[in-house]
């Protein structure tokens, strides 16, 4: 009986021990881990731009474009559509209309028609219920950020596009200019 008494403190101060190792290795796992995505997710600018004797390149005006803003129905069809039929990859000559020539650059129409296009593809339905998110507005250009979330059960998982929709002057029509998903900078960056 008296080794059982002096046994019970012996134990319990071993199991503390042990519990305080497991926390601290632990928290130095969570540590390193932590350390590995910061340093992962940095991206390096390179080197200093050097100087040429070309002349300088004419930039365009700035841009009129302000924070936020409401979406108008027409952009919101035409980003609806663009979704349902680019991304979603149906009605492919539809989506060729929709699309400005800046985003449909080095893809011929035919090419496009067989989904060569250069938006990456998504299992889109009920677009009524997606939210686009107004990043940025102007009287012509619309920055959006748009979650689409796929059905369960499929090989994808819920992915933001972001999405520029713009038109030539006033009464022009909309037409998306840009469609990606989003990434972080640096995650396609090349390893050093």
């Amino acid at each position: 009986m008296a080794g059982g008494k002096t046994r019970g403190p012996r134990s319990a101060e071993r199991r503390r021990q042990i519990r305080d190792r497991v926390a601290l290795g632990v928290a130095a796992l969570l540590l390193v881990v932590g350390l590995v995505v910061f340093f992962q997710s940095r991206t390096d600018s390179g080197p200093a731009p050097t100087q040429s004797a070309a002349p300088p390149v004419q930039t365009a005006p700035a841009s009129n474009l302000k924070k936020g803003g409401t979406l108008e129905p027409d952009v919101r069809r035409v980003a609806a559509r663009f979704l349902e039929t680019a991304v979603g990859r149906t009605q492919l000559a539809d989506a060729w209309d929709l699309a400005t020539p800046e985003l449909r650059s080095g893809v011929s129409r035919a090419e496009w028609l067989t989904g060569a296009l250069p938006v990456p593809p998504f299992p889109v339905k009920d677009l009524q219920t997606t939210g686009f998110d107004v990043v940025e507005s102007g009287p012509n250009k619309v920055l959006l950020q748009v979650l689409l979330v796929p059905k369960a059960g499929t090989e994808y998982v819920p992915t933001r596009y972001d999405m520029t929709i713009e038109r030539a002057s006033a009464k022009a029509p909309w037409k998306v200019s840009y469609c990606n998903p989003y990434a972080p900078p640096g995650v396609y960056a090349s390893p050093d």
